[in-house]
């Protein structure tokens, strides 16, 4: 089956409440010795424990030493679980990793795309509030199913424009408790006045509660029909908090089937530039996919690429059919040009080169 029509498995995102381990000092040595010159955009494929794995826009580790790093550190845990390893005890700024199934039955090989970020230059998660807002009824039980059932509450995020039917089939594929995820839709639609809309982003903006930000991330899904709301999505990718960010990137994963309307996303720069510079990669390439999708100002485009280029050009570099046609479709639509898969071609034309065949 070809990777185009790979299912994803998982995502795996930070680990919380493990001790940090010691970074075996050889391994490191390695990876200091690997040449600092390697291509961001040249990917590394290598034999892995279930399948292949590949490796993006590693700069000073090799990546079969990265392997046998994270392997070392952590023999037990799956490898398409390594981010939190890269994070934690290999001094990574950020990491995200991708595990495809290549079929169906529980032994089918895994493909996964690990994406390291060793640059913390651009790695900028947004600073939560210090408030503790007074919050309706409605808003208020919203908030306490987030806290309880983030499972659900996650599909209920990728479905949010689904119909009825549809939401309850993807619960059922998900395993999500159907009659929780119907409460939460119910309550999302509730939550859908002029005062709600104003809310969602005053709680963003101020309070330290992070269910309450899942929650207004979810209400604002009400209001893609304004693009503020949009821009707040993609500072909610960017939030401290993981459970945050996992509901505004459901949104935005549901937001794609709907072929959304056009969207001026300059009020969405902050945000933007940090996701480019490597802040929550797991994000980046479905931001990528909504920014193509919803017409980006080429010119807008073409700024955000050339602030920071690196994270684009390692996934336009993939071997994985889909993680590079994504950052393909984006150089196309902010560029007018076509080098098909030529990353070279593509970095000239980033760098301000002539570029072409």
């Amino acid at each position: 089956m070809g990777d185009d029509r790979l299912k994803p498995a998982n995502r795996i995102a930070d680990r919380k409440g493990m001790s940090p381990m010691r970074i075996p000092r050889a391994l490191v040595g390695a990876a200091v010795l690997f040449a600092a010159t390697t291509s961001q955009a040249a990917s590394q494929v290598i034999p892995g424990p279930n399948g292949p794995v590949e490796f993006i826009g590693l700069q000073k580790w090799d990546a079969q030493r990265l392997f046998d790093a994270i392997r070392e550190l952590d023999p037990d845990r799956p490898f398409h679980a390594c981010a939190a390893v890269m994070k934690m005890d290999l001094g990574f700024a950020d990491a995200a990793a991708f595990s495809y199934m290549t079929g169906f039955s529980a032994d089918s090989e895994r493909y996964t795309v690990v994406v390291g970020v060793e640059d913390s230059s651009g790695v900028r998660y947004r600073r939560a509030g210090s408030e503790t807002l007074v919050l309706p009824e409605t808003w208020e039980n919203l908030k306490t199913l987030v806290s309880e059932d983030m499972a659900t509450v996650d599909a209920a995020a990728q479905t949010l424009h689904a119909s009825d039917d549809q939401a309850r089939e993807f619960a059922g594929f998900m395993g999500a408790d159907p009659e929780t995820l119907a409460r939460v839709r119910h309550l999302v639609r509730g939550a859908n006045g002029e005062e709600d809309r104003r809310l969602a982003h005053e709680v963003l903006a101020r309070d330290s509660a992070r269910w309450a930000r899942a929650a207004a991330t979810l209400v604002l899904g009400n209001f893609i029909d304004d693009d503020r709301s949009w821009h707040a999505l993609a500072g909610s990718l960017i939030d401290s908090q993981t459970r945050v960010r996992t509901v505004a990137s459901g949104i935005l994963t549901g937001l794609i089937l709907q072929k959304p309307d056009p969207v001026d996303w300059s009020g969405a720069r902050g945000a933007l530039s940090a996701l480019f510079g490597g802040t929550n990669p797991f994000a980046f390439r479905d931001m990528l996919g909504v920014l193509s999708l919803t017409g980006i100002d080429p010119e807008f485009g073409q700024q955000l690429l050339r602030e920071n280029p690196d994270l684009l050009l390692a996934h336009a570099g993939a071997e994985h059919e889909r993680t590079r046609g994504t950052a393909l479709t984006f150089l196309k639509v902010v560029s007018g040009e076509d080098f098909g898969t030529d990353v070279e071609a593509w970095t000239a034309w980033v760098k301000g080169g002539v570029g072409g065949r």
